[in-house]
């Protein structure tokens, strides 16, 4: 259960992170909740459309990983519930992949239930720092996690989810 709680905060911590633009005077805590709902409906798109250049450059190491051995990168994703195709595998982007990850039935249907709360926020020109606390499946995690103003949108910089 520890391993789902981890994988869902780093998700809900990518989501966190990002959204609100600078002409609608959104925040970095707007943010979460209006990608919180995303990831909630399992909008994967919609997240990943928030994800930092340098988030996809991250996403697209892991993404490396699972293209060596894509019949195998597709049982594990199974094992956790995400189903894509091991012959998909080798021609997706990292954006593609996020937006498959995020989009699951089973990453959706854990945040159903999932509640995300703000604490500090530290804007600092384009970069913030917000403290968020996920509650999953009864277990607790408070993490801080920076975000950059990009095309006038705040965004997660890190993926923070290790496969």
């Amino acid at each position: 259960m520890k391993a789902v709680v981890s994988l869902c905060t780093g998700l809900v911590l990518i989501a966190a992170a990002c959204g609100g633009t600078a002409e609608s005077g959104g925040t970095p805590g707007d943010a979460v909740t209006e990608m919180f709902a995303a990831l909630q409906d399992g909008d994967g798109d919609l997240a990943v459309s928030y994800m930092s250049s340098s988030a996809l450059v991250e996403m697209d190491q892991q993404l490396l990983i699972l293209k060596d051995d894509p019949e195998a990168s597709s049982a594990q994703l199974a094992l956790m519930g995400i189903q894509i195709n091991a012959e998909d595998i080798p021609n997706m982007t990292a954006a593609d992949f996020a937006s498959e990850m995020i989009s699951s039935p089973m990453i959706s249907s854990i945040m159903e239930s999932a509640m995300v709360t703000i604490g500090s926020v530290e804007i600092e020109g384009n970069s913030a720092m917000v403290e968020v606390t996920v509650d999953v499946m009864g277990e607790s995690e408070t993490n801080t996690i920076e975000v950059v103003m990009e095309d006038g949108v705040w965004k997660v910089t890190e993926f923070g989810v290790n496969m």
